[in-house]
Formats: structure tokens, C-alpha cells, sequence
């Protein structure tokens, strides 16, 4: 059931998925798709087509291990793991001894933490690109959110993760530069979090969309910084060997030139290495240098580790270095949260939201509908939680979350708002 697989997140058994089918849609409801990755000029080659591993019916990655079958093979050893390193940096003292910070050699990241990316609502998903691509996009702006879901038992990889994705919640944001930046002081994520959290949910990831970029790179070096520094931002030692990590998911959009511009879904994160490197304050990046990250220049009597990056000294990373790559797929069997995906969205300044648009949703939603699936839909909860009660919503997502009928008391009070 819902409830099974959300509240508890208990492991459900999971078939094979096909990847998201590209296809071109007209603005403004452009398809979510996936596209075949095309390394950048980045030393790594780009990874093969995933064989079957003999034996046990589980797909191997060739470039990519599971985090915890990683661990297996190193005995459940997490102390030389790269979030447990600190680059600090030395100090050079007149006329005393000084202490040289070991060098650090930059490799691509072995294993990674979360393995499959379902979109799962691929209404919520086309609506978020169809916005973007139809209204946004002609007047160069971007448009970022943050994804909310669960996590489950990756069935098609040994001892794999797999990260669902219910609802995109759109905060209030600006355009900085050439991307979307959400605003620092969002006064309604709290009450969004209590409601995913009502819901079963939680922040599993964000989105964010732009042009494309140069010279086929996966992800400019600004993205990399903004990443691992929400990744760091959304970490926890919660693992059972306590190691601090993140499995929060990356969805870059971008017109894809090989699908006649069609707008594509491409899942990363960054290596733990990049995150290590940007907590202690050595990452950088330059708007003259596009496609590799910076570290940053020492300090005066600063000693800074020296970088090795393919056998020599650089301060120069290319990105790619720092990617990891994760799978999408469209579901097939799984049962979505939301039956609706119909309620305007929030913080939208072309399309702002209004009490008429309550009265024109249920309007639309056959009365024969079981109660809680006449509001289901991720966007008209936020909307009760922030224009009419907290408490309310609430207990409407937990009916959501277990498909059970609303109270009679909360039909009624709607039915006399929707009049």
C-alpha cells in the first residue's frame, strides 16, 4: 500500500524500469525525458551500458558501485572514506618548524548513495519544465524547486537505493546572475516540511533548470559548488556505520540540441570529495574558468595541500571528476501519492495563486472520487496549510497518505468555500 511503502519505508519489491522515453511536447506542458550523457572534455571516460551481473540477476554499473556493497568489500572500513578527511591548510611561523599539509590526489568517486532517480509524478515533473520552457524561457529566466519523496530498496542493484520523487514544491526565488537562487528567508518552508512530513514525505532532492551548457559539459563548476553545498546541507549520520553522508538528488533541465531542443531530465550528484573540499573552504570557481573547479589561492603564510590531479600538481579540477551520475526511470508498477496534479503552484509571479482557484479545482474533480482523492494533489495541501489552517491540512494528508475518507466536518467546511 501507500501507507506501507511511504510512512514505514518499508522495501517493496521493484521491476525493472524503462528509462524516461525523450519525446517533444508544445509549451507549456513540455515533457520530462532523460538523455545519454555526453562525457565533457573531462579526463574520465564516460560509462558503458550497465551488463547484468551473473549469478544473482542484479544489474552491475560499471563505473558505479552501491555505497553499501562498496563497504562490503572494505569490510564496513569508513575511516579513509573522503567525508571523514579534512584539508586544512598549514601555517607557515617565522623561524619555526613548519607542518606541510599532505598532498590529496583527486579521483572520480567509486560508489554513490543513491542509484535510480523514479519520477514518479510525471504530471508534477511536465508541469515544473512545461512553466519553465512555455512562460519563463523566452525572457531567459530559470526556475528552480525542491523535489519531495522517499527512498526504497533498489531491487535491480545489490543493496541499491532508489529515490521516488511525489511533488515539487516551488519556493519563492530571484534570478542571480544567469540561475534561479530559492530566497534565503522562505518563510512557508517549515510548514511545507510538516506537511511532507504528514505525508510521509520528505526533501529527497531539487530541480533546477538552464540553457545548455558549452562544449557538452555535465555540470559547470558554479553547479558543482551549489550542489555539494546543498548536499552538505542536507546530510546526516543515520548510516549504521555513522559516516555522514547525503542522498540528496540533483535534477539538471536543459534543452537538449540532440532532441531538437526538447527539454531533458539529467539526475547527478557530487562526489563526497567535492563536499569535503567545499565544507573546508578550498573549492572555488571563476566565471573565466568554465569547465574545471578552482582551489582557491593560499592565504599570506597559508600552506594549501597540493592537489594531484593524474599524476601532477593542478589547482585546476575539470567537473567531471566530481560527478556521479544516477539513473532515471518512469514508473511501471508503483502506485503515485497524488491522484491530481491540477492546483496552481505556488510562487509563481505570472500565475499567483487565489481563493477562485479552490472553487475552480473541485469543480473539475468528479464528485464520485473517494474523498481523499479529491485532494490529492501536493500543491492544493500547501495551499490549505498556508491560506486556511495548518492543522487542517495535516489531518487531510494523513487521510491522503493512509486513503482514508476525510472528516465529514472538513468536506463540509469546503463545500461551503467551494459554493
Amino acid at each position: 500500500s501507500i501507507a506501507g511503502q511511504v510512512l514505514t519505508k518499508t522495501p517493496v519489491s521493484v521491476a525493472p524500469e524503462e528509462p524516461v522515453a525523450k519525446a517533444s511536447a508544445p509549451a507549456p506542458s513540455a515533457s520530462a525525458s532523460s538523455s545519454s550523457a555526453v562525457s565533457s572534455s573531462a579526463k574520465p571516460s564516460p560509462a558503458p551500458a550497465a551488463p547484468a551481473a551473473a549469478g544473482d540477476g542484479k544489474k552491475a554499473d560499471p563505473k558505479f558501485e552501491t555505497f553499501d556493497a562498496f563497504l562490503r568489500k572494505r569490510q564496513y572500513d569508513v575511516l579513509a572514506l573522503p567525508g571523514n578527511q579534512k584539508y586544512v591548510t598549514g601555517q607557515i611561523k617565522r623561524g619555526g618548524m613548519m607542518k606541510i599539509p599532505p598532498s590529496v590526489s583527486i579521483k572520480q568517486q567509486p560508489y554513490r548513495h543513491v542509484d535510480t532517480l523514479s519520477i514518479i509524478n510525471v504530471p508534477e515533473m511536465e508541469n515544473f519544465i512545461g512553466y519553465w520552457n512555455g512562460v519563463l524561457l523566452e525572457n531567459a529566466m530559470q526556475r528552480t524547486g525542491f523535489m519531495y519523496g522517499y527512498y526504497l530498496e533498489d531491487k535491480n542493484y545489490d543493496e541499491g537505493t532508489r529515490a521516488i520523487m511525489e511533488g515539487i514544491y516551488e519556493p519563492s526565488q530571484e534570478m542571480v546572475g544567469e540561475i534561479a537562487e530559492p530566497l534565503t528567508d522562505d518563510q512557508e518552508m517549515s510548514r511545507v516540511n510538516r506537511i511532507a512530513e504528514a505525508l510521509g514525505l520528505e526533501c529527497i532532492g531539487w530541480v533546477f533548470t538552464s540553457l545548455p551548457l558549452e562544449d557538452d559539459l555535465l555540470l559547470s563548476p558554479e553547479e558543482v559548488l551549489r550542489i555539494a553545498r546543498l548536499q552538505n546541507e542536507h546530510s546526516t549520520d543515520a548510516h549504521f556505520t555513522r559516516y555522514v553522508l547525503s542522498k540528496f538528488v540533483t535534477c539538471a533541465v536543459r534543452p537538449d540540441p540532440a532532441n531538437n531542443g526538447a527539454p531533458s531530465v539529467n539526475p547527478f550528484m557530487v562526489s563526497e570529495q567535492a563536499c569535503a573540499m567545499l565544507r573546508d573552504g578550498i573549492l572555488s570557481s571563476a566565471p573565466s574558468e568554465r569547465r574545471a573547479c578552482l582551489v582557491r589561492e593560499a592565504k599570506p603564510d597559508e600552506l594549501i595541500p597540493d592537489f594531484v590531479v593524474e599524476g601532477r600538481s593542478d589547482k585546476k579540477i575539470a567537473t567531471d571528476f566530481f560527478i556521479v551520475r544516477v539513473n532515471d526511470t518512469a514508473p511501471k508498477k508503483h502506485q503515485r501519492m497524488f491522484t491530481h496534479a491540477d492546483f496552481p503552484r505556488e510562487n509563481r509571479p505570472t500565475h499567483p495563486q487565489r481563493r477562485e482557484d479552490l472553487k475552480k479545482y473541485f469543480n473539475k474533480i468528479p464528485k464520485s472520487e473517494p474523498s481523499w482523492s479529491r485532494f490529492a494533489d501536493f500543491h492544493l495541501l500547501l495551499y490549505i496549510a498556508k491560506e486556511i489552517d495548518v492543522d487542517t491540512a495535516v489531518a487531510i494528508a494523513e487521510c491522503v497518505r493512509d486513503r482514508k475518507d476525510i472528516p465529514e466536518g472538513v468536506t463540509f467546511m469546503f463545500n461551503e468555500l467551494t459554493q
